[in-house]
């Protein structure tokens, strides 16, 4: 691998000094027998890279090609890497499956900002075996730029991307990450991410694909007046797992972070929703809220949802909000009074459920494709109750 990329207080330790990732441990609780796909993980062989003109890159995780140049962003092939993207973090926790990641990257590369762009450069990765693909995003003081990150059908094989973003004072970076391959894969996210003064990053999820999506995203709001937000949804059906893991760290003063996650799980589908604010000492007029919802559709389905909030400082404004369980009755009565049977409401409720998140002006690129897999989703899971009945 590329040792630029390895940051000072990893140096000294490899994979080796790290005990094996378990369901004991808070990161990765709840996830059952997935956990064995993630110790001592062994990468495959790269395949074919297939170039869509859709998107502006395309990477197979060993290699990549750009399929249509934006100017203002200089692209460096991973092993050509002089500088890493975080050199050194603050809160940012590694335990064995993290540092494998960096260990056995396949292949990768770094986006270095130039200057602002307005349109969102989309990158579609691809996986035939096991691949491990680098992402590093680095945002020049006063830029600002937007990027999807996109896993869909070519995602054959399990994923496991590690993502570094560093914002410099009063950057800004909309992201959106897109899951939805078909496939019966993991996609493993682990994305962190540091910010300095008056810098801003938002955060678009979309998770509907694999059969074990998981994203970690850390967060460190360094700098005064940085700001976080996230919004996001899933939808599981059939076995699927949709694990969701945000920690941000509030260290500067006048920092904000809005979370707001959305999940509807029918079959025996699962969800988990792990989010924690922590505000450490000195971090004065810190404003967070986090917010996860959950509509359960069959008996067999479940959710968990763990809202945290660590607080070490006075004169700081949080709050925090979960929900798991079926559409409350008294929604079914307003709506079938309008002379709407239970089923066409329920799908009205659950479209409107979303909606929250998917019909803000930062998911318009996106909305009617996500719309569609969502309506999809849904209708998956009736058709499976019919069958059943």
């Amino acid at each position: 691998m590329n040792t630029k990329l390895v940051e000072k207080n990893l140096i000294k330790k490899t994979s080796k000094d790290f005990s094996a990732v378990s369901v004991k441990d808070e990161d990765w609780k709840y996830i059952g027998k997935n956990i064995y796909t993630v110790n001592e993980f062994e990468v495959g062989k790269p395949g074919k890279l297939e170039k869509n003109e859709n998107f502006n890159l395309d990477s197979n995780c060993y290699e990549f090609a750009i399929n249509t140049n934006e100017k203002n962003i200089e692209i460096i092939d991973l092993e050509e890497i002089k500088k890493s993207t975080i050199d050194e973090s603050i809160k940012r926790p590694f335990d064995k499956f993290s540092v494998e990641q960096f260990e056995k990257l396949t292949g990768g590369f770094q986006l270095n900002v130039k200057d602002d762009f307005s349109d969102y450069f989309s990158i579609n990765f691809q996986s035939e075996e096991t691949s491990v693909p680098y992402l590093g995003v680095n945002m020049t003081k006063n830029k600002s730029g937007k990027l999807l990150l996109n896993f869909g059908e070519l995602i054959r094989g399990d994923i496991f991307p590690t993502i570094e973003i560093f914002l410099e004072q009063n950057a800004s970076l909309e992201l959106i990450i897109n899951v939805t391959s078909k496939n019966d894969v993991s996609i493993i996210n682990n994305l962190y991410a540091k910010l300095l003064n008056d810098a801003n990053l938002s955060v678009h999820m979309i998770s509907t694909g694999g059969l074990f999506s998981r994203s970690r995203l850390d967060i460190d709001l360094f700098g005064n007046g940085a700001g976080f937000e996230i919004d996001g949804v899933y939808f599981g059906e059939n076995n699927q797992i949709h694990d969701t893991r945000v920690f941000v760290n509030h260290l500067g003063k006048s920092t904000t972070s809005n979370m707001i996650t959305k999940g509807v799980l029918g079959d025996e589908s699962s969800s988990i929703f792990t989010g924690t604010i922590h505000i450490a000492e000195g971090a004065v007029k810190t404003e967070s809220q986090q917010e996860n919802r959950n509509i359960i559709l069959t008996e067999k389905a479940s959710a968990q949802s763990v809202p945290n909030l660590e607080i070490l400082c006075d004169d700081v404004i949080c709050g925090h909000g979960s929900s798991v369980g079926p559409i409350d009755d008294t929604l079914y009565h307003y709506v079938m009074s309008r002379g709407i049977n239970k089923e066409d409401a329920e799908k009205l409720l659950i479209k409107g459920f979303f909606n929250e998140v998917i019909n803000e002006d930062p998911w318009d690129i996106i909305h009617d494709e996500v719309a569609d897999t969502l309506s999809e989703k849904y209708e998956n899971i009736l058709e499976r109750k019919s069958n059943e009945s």
